[in-house]
C-alpha cells in the first residue's frame, strides 16, 4: 500500500509526505537546521555554565595558589634567591649553596628514579639460545 502524497503543511505548494513530517524536502531540511540549531545551542548552553564553574574552580585555586606562592627565598636558609633559584625535584626553590640533593637533604629519590628512566631506555635484548647437537 503506497500512501499519496499531499500538500506541504506549511502552504509553500509542494508535496509532502509522513516519513518528512508533512513537510515538503525543502522546509524539512530548514525544519532540521532549525533542530540542530537548537540542539547545539542547548549544549553551549549547558557547556557555558560547566566552563563557569570551571573558572570559578580556578579562581578559587589561583587565590589559594597566591597565598601560597611566596617562592623567592631558599627553603634550607631563607636567603632571598631573586631570579637565580633553583627548583628541586622536591618542589621547594634554593639558593646557589643549598641547590644540590646533598646540601638540603632532599628526600626525592635520584636514583631509583634513573634506574628507572635506563629500564625504560633500554629494554634487554637477548638472543635465541643455541642448542649443540
Amino acid at each position: 500500500m503506497t500512501e499519496e502524497p499531499f500538500l506541504c503543511i506549511r502552504g509553500c505548494g509542494f508535496f509532502s509526505t509522513p516519513q518528512t513530517k508533512n513537510l515538503c524536502s525543502k522546509c524539512y531540511n530548514d525544519f532540521l537546521k532549525d533542530e540542530s540549531a537548537r540542539y547545539l545551542a542547548s549544549l553551549n548552553n549547558k557547556t557555558k555554565t560547566a566552563a563557569e564553574a570551571a573558572e570559578e574552580a580556578t579562581a578559587a585555586q589561583s587565590e589559594a595558589v597566591e597565598v601560597k606562592k611566596k617562592k623567592n627565598r631558599c627553603n634550607a636558609c631563607k636567603k632571598k634567591v631573586g631570579l637565580l633559584g633553583f627548583k628541586c625535584r622536591c618542589g621547594h626553590v634554593f639558593c646557589g649553596s643549598h641547590r644540590y640533593p646533598e646540601e638540603h637533604s632532599c628526600p626525592s629519590d635520584y636514583k631509583s628514579a634513573a634506574i628507572q628512566d635506563l629500564t625504560i631506555q633500554n629494554p634487554i635484548v637477548k638472543g635465541d639460545k643455541l642448542y649443540r647437537l
